[in-house]
């Protein structure tokens, strides 16, 4: 899911690495030797509780009350319409829920989990067997600058009248996992990843289950080109000719890539959607091993 701005340096206050003062001004009173004696007397204490660790600095989650934190730039739902046997099959209809996230931090944040709400025409939760319906996504990796998009999926089960508008919020539930705040050095993603020449072919309207599959097409680059650009998920978006967004969907792309190799895939195109505006987001997706995303408990390092 999940392109990608350039990243900036780190503010002090971020650097979860950096030491901290301790303690309180000594007042002014008794011989200066005192207050050399005293001072003489914290600093070996300072010492002997606080001892140099000269090993990497490893990144601590944030607290949900952070003053900067990844938001919802843009979100829309769309009906994907269900085929059978060439007639329509609403009972199968999907409803397909969209975001574009947006890191206006300066550090790369990862596990960044959102709930996702779908709601009526009056801007009321949909409700099943007395819960508020939801779905859920996680960007594992958004580097500063840069936007990402997610999406998930609800049924005709869990919304019989289908779904006016969404509610898409960073999930602070108490197993949502907290957003872990990472140096752009340690991300493992050095290379701005950029899909260009995007093509869109033509939509099939053959009226089955895959109605509206498109061939897609574009060209990857990267800046440095000598560097790598690891794995990347390749978020495509669609929007209608007034810019509008429609929705997001896509696949991931390996790093077996060369500068300006051309990628092509099918995806889902809605019928109101201006292929001239077409664009595609080659988001870092980093894999790690045992985890489905970070998280604080296995240091938030990525590897690429």
């Amino acid at each position: 899911m999940t392109d990608h701005g350039p990243s900036v340096l780190a503010p002090a206050s971020d650097r979860a690495w950096e030491n901290r003062s301790v303690g309180r001004r000594a007042r002014s009173a008794g011989p200066m030797v005192v207050v050399a004696a005293l001072i003489t007397m914290l600093v070996a204490c300072t010492s002997s509780s606080h001892p140099t660790d000269h090993r990497t600095p490893r990144a601590q989650p944030s607290a949900h009350g952070s003053s900067c934190e990844v938001r919802v730039a843009e979100s829309a739902v769309t009906r994907k319409d269900h085929y059978a046997v060439g007639a329509r099959d609403q009972l199968n209809d999907l409803f397909l829920a969209s975001a574009i996230l947006e890191n206006p931090c300066r550090r790369t944040a990862t596990n960044v989990r959102f709930v996702v709400s779908p709601l009526d025409d009056q801007g009321h939760e949909l409700m099943s067997a007395g819960r508020p319906v939801q779905a859920h996504f996680t960007i594992s990796l958004i580097m500063p600058g840069q936007r990402a998009a997610g999406w998930a999926y609800f049924d005709r089960k869990q919304a019989p009248d289908g779904v006016a508008n969404l509610r898409v919020q960073l999930d602070t539930a108490p197993f949502g996992g907290e957003v872990c705040w990472i140096a752009p050095s340690t991300s493992g993603y050095q290379a701005a990843g950029r899909a260009t020449d995007v093509t869109v072919g033509k939509r099939d309207t053959s009226r089955t289950s895959a109605n509206g599959l498109a061939r897609l097409s574009f060209k990857v680059t990267w800046s440095p080109t000598k560097s790598s650009p690891g794995r990347r998920a390749a978020s495509v978006i669609f929007r209608d000719s007034s810019g509008r967004l429609l929705n997001a969907n896509g696949q991931g792309i390996g790093p077996a890539l060369k500068p300006g190799q051309r990628v092509h895939f099918d995806a889902w195109v809605p019928e109101n959607a201006d292929p001239s505006r077409t664009g595609v987001l080659l988001e870092p997706n980093p894999v790690t091993p045992g985890l489905p995303f970070y998280s604080p408990s296995s240091s938030c390092l990525p590897s690429s």
